[in-house]
């Protein structure tokens, strides 16, 4: 993410201006994970590797995504014990990769942080709707009850990884069952963040 871009302080949604309070859907309803911090925009070229990475299975990107990602994260100043923890793929996802896109980036962003990974602290509960093409407000709802929390993460700060942030629903899911196991949901790493309708990457 281009340094100079006025950011939302909690999603990471582009603002018109730099200096300005919570973006609008942030105002409405401001999410659980604390902050969102991301590599660059889902815009091009970055949205092809994120393509290429996940739908053509080259695993190989993982690695160069993930140290982009916390490079992010250490950019943005963000320090302290915290414990990465990967949104886990659906089982159909899962079939149809044979990975998931959050685990092995989040393998690589707590390894070059030099903080500790929990692969497995989050699990689904059950399976939802598919989400693309989804209004904001129709994600957060589907998403309801959507993750359990591993109960060994009482009392620790977490740093929710993902691939892509889109409307920061599922983000939300996650963190609202993090704070139900005690946990706290500091923030969100993830490798993109979809810009918001209308934006166009220019320099």
């Amino acid at each position: 993410m281009r340094g100079h871009t006025a950011r939302c302080p909690a999603c990471a949604a582009r603002l018109p201006r730099a200096g300005g309070p919570l973006c609008a859907s942030c105002l409405r309803r401001r999410p659980r994970f604390g902050v969102c911090v991301a590599a660059f925009d889902y815009a091009f070229p970055g949205d092809g590797l994120i393509q290429a990475y996940k739908r053509q299975g080259r695993l190989g990107l993982a690695r160069a995504l993930g140290l982009l990602m916390a490079g992010a994260w250490r950019r943005r100043g963000r320090a302290g014990a915290v414990v990465l923890v990967p949104v886990p793929a659906s089982a159909a996802a899962l079939r149809r990769r044979g990975f998931n896109p959050a685990a092995e980036l989040a393998g690589v962003a707590a390894q070059g942080l030099g903080l500790p990974l929990r692969r497995h602290g989050l699990r689904r509960a059950r399976e939802r709707a598919p989400q693309r093409g989804r209004g904001r407000r129709a994600r957060w709802r589907g998403l309801r009850g959507l993750f359990v929390a591993d109960a060994g993460l009482a009392g620790r700060d977490i740093l929710l990884v993902d691939d892509v942030v889109t409307t920061g629903a599922t983000a939300h899911a996650a963190a609202l069952a993090l704070r139900r196991a005690g946990a706290r949901c500091i923030g969100i790493l993830a490798a993109a963040r979809t810009p918001a309708p209308g934006w166009h990457n220019t320099p």
